[in-house]
Formats: C-alpha cells, sequence, structure tokens
C-alpha cells in the first residue's frame, strides 16, 4: 500500500506539470481564440453587449474546403506484400495482402464504426490544434459454459490443474468484437516528462475523459476500487470550460480519469483524477495513438506544433473590422437634403417630405433643393477586404478556383499557379495518406493480436481471378476470416487509394490516367517494354501499382506476341527458301514461283478486293 501512495503523488506531480506546459503552449499561439474563431465568434463582449458585429467567416469557410479536398467519406485501403525473411513467396503473400486488404476496408466502411467521421472530427482538430487519434479493441463478455467448475474436497486428490487430463478454460468468452477508432479532444490530450517531436519517443502520453463511476466500477481488475467509490464526482472533477458535453445531471455521476501511456516501461494505465491513485494497469506493445500535425515548430523540438489558423488571425480580423466600419458609416448617414431659405413655400416642404414617390415640386430658384453628401471614404476600404481575402487564402492555401471564383490572370499564368498550388497541396495528400495508413495498420494488427472470433469480410476482388481468367461468381460475397489467417507471418505495406478522398482527388487521378494510355498509344515503343510502362507511369504522376501491373503484363504479352510473330515469319522464310531450293534442283522456275505465292499470304489489299468481288457476285 505505501509504494501504491508514492507511485500516485508521483502521476500527481507529472500531470501538473504537463498541465502547465500544455497551457504555456495553448496561450502562445491562441488556441481557445481560433476555435471560437472557427464557430463564428470573433469580436470580444460579443454576447455580452447583445450585439452582433459584422462577421465574414474566412476561418469556417477554408476548413471546410480542406475537409472537402482530403477527408474521404468512404476511404479505400489498398495492401501491398512486402519481403520480410528468406521464406517471402510472391504467389502466397499477394493473396495474404488481399485478404488483409479485404478485412481492413469491410471494418472501415462499417458505418456502426464512424471512421470517416472520428477522422474528420481529428483532422478539423489540426487547424486550431493537433489532431489525435485512437486505435483499441472492445467486445462484450460473457460467461464460459465450459470453464472450470469449483473442485469439492474429495476431488482435490483426484483432480488438480497440473492434470493433463483437466482441460483448462477462459471463464469468460468474448462475443461481439470490434475495433473502434476514436478522436481525441486535442484540449484534452498532454504529453509529459521528456517532450520530443516524434509521440512516440515522448517520456509519457495520456488524455483525460469523464466515466460513470457505475461503468468504471463494473471493470475487471481494477485497484483501488474504495477510492472510487469515495471519490467526488462533484465541483472538483467537473470543468464546464473543458466538459461542457455533461449536463448538471451527469456531472455528478461522472468521474474525471487518465488514461496514460509509460513509454519506457511500456505500461497502459487508468489513474483517478481526485484522488489521483492508479485504479488499472497492464503491458502494452504499441502505442494505439496517432497523431496529425501539418506544421512544427522551428525554435523547438518539442510534441506540441504551430496550429495552421493562427497565422490567419490578423487577415480575418481586418476583414471584420473594414467591413463592421463600412456597416456603421452605412447606418449612421442616412439621405439629408438642404433648402435654400425663401426658394420653397412650406406647403411643397410638407409635399416633399411626405408626398408619394413621383410628386411634382414647386420652387422658386434652380437647385433650391439639394442632396447633402455623406462622407467620402474612398476605395481604400474596398480594397482592405479585397486584400485581406486574399492574403488569408494565400496563407491557407485556398485558391480562387476551390472556392468557386474564376481567376482573373491569363491562361498561361493560371497554368503556372495552379502547377505550384498543386505541389503543396500533393504534400499534404501525401502526408494525410501515411496518417491513414499508419491507422490502417495498426488496425488490422489489432484484429490479429486481440480478436479471439473471426469476422466476415466483403470480398474486394473475385475469388480466383486472375490475369486473362474469369471472375468468380462470388463477387459481391463475403468470406469468414479468422485472426489467424491474419497472422501468417507475411508482412504489408498501406496505401490509401487517392480517388477515394475527394471528388478532385478523383479528377486529378482520371486525367493522369487517361494521360498515360495516351502516351502508351502515342509512343507505342514503351508498350512493348514493362520497365519502360513503369517509368512513364512514374513521370506522369499515375501511383496505381495494380493497374500498372495489368499494364507491364499486357506489354510481356504484346512482347512475346512480336517475337511469335518474328520466329513464326523466320520459320517460314526458311521454309519457303527450302522448297525454292528443291524446286530449282527440279529444274522448274515457274513452279518454284507458284509455290512461293501459294505461302505467301495476302495483303490488305488483296483482302479488301476479293471482299469486293464477293459481294458483286452475290
Amino acid at each position: 500500500m505505501p509504494k501504491q501512495i508514492i507511485q500516485d503523488n508521483v502521476w500527481h506531480d507529472r500531470l501538473e506539470a504537463a498541465d502547465r506546459y500544455y497551457k504555456q503552449w495553448e496561450g502562445l499561439f491562441k488556441c481557445n481564440i481560433l476555435e471560437q474563431y472557427y464557430e463564428g465568434i470573433m469580436w470580444k463582449s460579443q454576447r455580452e453587449l447583445g450585439y452582433n458585429p459584422y462577421v465574414i467567416n474566412k476561418f469556417f469557410e477554408n476548413i471546410q474546403i480542406k475537409i472537402s479536398e482530403f477527408m474521404p467519406t468512404f476511404p479505400v485501403y489498398q495492401i501491398s506484400p512486402r519481403a520480410a525473411n528468406s521464406e517471402f513467396d510472391l504467389e502466397e503473400a499477394a493473396t495474404s495482402a488481399q485478404i488483409k486488404e479485404d478485412t481492413l476496408n469491410t471494418i472501415c466502411q462499417d458505418n456502426r464504426m464512424h471512421f470517416a467521421e472520428e477522422m474528420e472530427m481529428a483532422y478539423k482538430d489540426s487547424f486550431t490544434r493537433f489532431g489525435m487519434i485512437e486505435v483499441g479493441y472492445s467486445a462484450d463478455w460473457i460467461l464460459n459454459p465450459n470453464a472450470a467448475k469449483p473442485l469439492l474436497n474429495r476431488d482435490v486428490d483426484r483432480y488438480t490443474s497440473q492434470d493433463p487430463k483437466v482441460k483448462q478454460e477462459p471463464p469468460e468468452l468474448p462475443v461481439n468484437e470490434r475495433v473502434y477508432v476514436k478522436h481525441i479532444a486535442a484540449k484534452r490530450f498532454r504529453v509529459g516528462g521528456i517532450d520530443h517531436k516524434y509521440l512516440n519517443r515522448c517520456t509519457w502520453v495520456g488524455y483525460y475523459d469523464f466515466v460513470n463511476k457505475n461503468d468504471l466500477l463494473a471493470m475487471s481488475s481494477l485497484l483501488n476500487k474504495d477510492k472510487i467509490m469515495t471519490a467526488s464526482a462533484s465541483i472538483e472533477v467537473y470543468d464546464p470550460e473543458t466538459n461542457d458535453r455533461n449536463t448538471d445531471n451527469q456531472k455528478y455521476h461522472a468521474v474525471k480519469i487518465w488514461h496514460l501511456w509509460e513509454l519506457k516501461a511500456n505500461i497502459q494505465l487508468l489513474v483517478l483524477d481526485s484522488p489521483c491513485v492508479t485504479i488499472f494497469q497492464r503491458k502494452f506493445k504499441r502505442l494505439p495513438l496517432f497523431d496529425y500535425r501539418p506544421d512544427r515548430r522551428v525554435l523547438t523540438e518539442g510534441f506540441y506544433p504551430i496550429p495552421p489558423a493562427f497565422n490567419w488571425l490578423s487577415p480575418q480580423d481586418e476583414i471584420n473590422e473594414t467591413r463592421e466600419m463600412l456597416r456603421a458609416h452605412r447606418r449612421r448617414f442616412v439621405r439629408k437634403f438642404q433648402i435654400v431659405e425663401g426658394q420653397v413655400d412650406d406647403e411643397e416642404i410638407e409635399k416633399f417630405e411626405t408626398g408619394p414617390d413621383g410628386a411634382a415640386i414647386k420652387v422658386k430658384a434652380a437647385e433650391a433643393i439639394t442632396p447633402i453628401q455623406n462622407a467620402d471614404l474612398g476605395t481604400a476600404l474596398t480594397e482592405a477586404i479585397q486584400t485581406s481575402g486574399d492574403d488569408l487564402d494565400r496563407i491557407a492555401g485556398v485558391a480562387q478556383e476551390d472556392r468557386g471564383i474564376p481567376d482573373r490572370t491569363t491562361a498561361t499564368q493560371a497554368q503556372i499557379v495552379q502547377n505550384r498550388g498543386a505541389i503543396r497541396e500533393q504534400k499534404e495528400q501525401l502526408r494525410l495518406v501515411d496518417w491513414f495508413a499508419n491507422i490502417g495498420r495498426e488496425i488490422l494488427l489489432t484484429v490479429r493480436d486481440k480478436f479471439v472470433l473471426g469476422l466476415y469480410v466483403k470480398l474486394g476482388s473475385p475469388e480466383g481471378e486472375h490475369f486473362l481468367g474469369e471472375a468468380s461468381d462470388n463477387e459481391e460475397g463475403y468470406k469468414y476470416v479468422s485472426s489467424e489467417k491474419l497472422d501468417d507471418g507475411y508482412d504489408f505495406r498501406i496505401q490509401v487509394d487517392v480517388t477515394s478522398l475527394s471528388v478532385t482527388a478523383q479528377n486529378d487521378e482520371k486525367q493522369k490516367f487517361l494521360e498515360f494510355i495516351s502516351v502508351l498509344q502515342q509512343y507505342p515503343l514503351v508498350s512493348f517494354s514493362p520497365t519502360l510502362v513503369r517509368e512513364a507511369a512514374y513521370r506522369i504522376g499515375y501511383r496505381n501499382m495494380k493497374a500498372i501491373k495489368e499494364f507491364q503484363k499486357m506489354a510481356l504479352l504484346m512482347q512475346m506476341g512480336k517475337i511469335s510473330q518474328l520466329e513464326m515469319g523466320l520459320k517460314m522464310q526458311s521454309m519457303q527458301n527450302a522448297q525454292m531450293q528443291q524446286a530449282q534442283a527440279g529444274g522448274g522456275g515457274n513452279a518454284a514461283q507458284g509455290i512461293v505465292a501459294q505461302q505467301t499470304p495476302p495483303n490488305a489489299e488483296q483482302v479488301r478486293n476479293q471482299i469486293g468481288a464477293q459481294a458483286l457476285t452475290q
């Protein structure tokens, strides 16, 4: 017990130090303000004053454009085999990779998993702080009817646990096994100890959450249950700023716990916040947390990054202030007129003020009634709005075409700008693909290591499909895959089909595919070499390896067909030469020419003439 108290005191100090470090970074980059800007709260004391100033929410617009460009609704994974040892068999490894690909796509495309929604929330969180995803295993447990029954006194001598005839069964069995992908709010995540730019090299990492006390007590293998029973769950634990999801009724039944991973000892812990005691711990193999940080700081090698939206604050404020000034000017100045004294009668003035539209007014002199001009603000404000908007879009990396606005430059300039913008977008796309791939790999490894039962997976390609073969009838079927089937010893690499990311990415890949086919048709020499086919695809930017391999197979077939034609031509030429020599030896020159004519196939012109003659005859 004293040892447990010392350990808890250590975690209390660690959590306090990590929280102070996080608050410093959060205040430096104004993370709370960035989240308010995304929600449209951009003026100080806006709610208290009861006044709604003019707001053009470029934060919301740019983030939504980024989500539509890079976040897939139904992500599609592609898995290929990777050689890992001397026992690597390409054919079996390819079959294994196909099974893993179907398993991963079936899990991620299950609507009950909410995979795309959790990934989108984490990506959205990366603009104001950073994105964080946790991959875990969950199941419902039932009592095992075949578990060992308690032994009676008379049976102790006859049956023992060492008796080979006694089969040991687990006390519980899992049902409804599943893998979950969970978005961890960045405002709840902390790193501690020695900070590092890579998450798995920090001393420890973790996040806090609020759990119902009764649900927590239902867990098995808990430590310090008495501390949980007496834990205060009202004012001490509940924080309305960081846990606004809980209602007043829920806050009295929830306790704050920390999910921690000690990366030196590879121990996962659950630590109660108040009082700070450890209630659960176990060993782990891999860190199930995956971060997405678009940019990292230069002045420090720590984990916490530079939020991209931090650089949007100044142009966003400039836009709102300028538009609010224009609106205030429009509201403050109304139409006013000046009347020369004695030049308009009182009856005519009343008719001017209250008369209908188009009423005629009698005046005694020209320009007796003239409008008073408002203060001229010039074009500075309108130019400031345009400049600020362009600055923000330039920083955010959002082009005019992405917002549905045509560019005002020439076609050549627009193409140059588009190509340079595509380089920046491709960099961000590759970073996201790598993030998705790492999460997909952890999902497969979790199924392999944790699942007791198997699962049915939807076949992505027909069973038995091969090159120039016929597809199976089970094209839309399912197949049962056990966890042992995934643990076959073959390593794999994961990629994400970029056409599943967005409509824009799909159109880009379509253009690359059509350009690739056009190059093969325009330069037939390339089609005869698998190496040249792969090089052409690489230069164009087409990355679908399965399609490239099919093109390479077609190139091999064409090359083999060309070789066969050459061999057949040489063989026929040798036969013709032999027949000519035989005919010449017999003294029949005309006979030799007749033999050659019979052996020579007709050309295209002769075939067309023959078909035309047959048509006229009929």
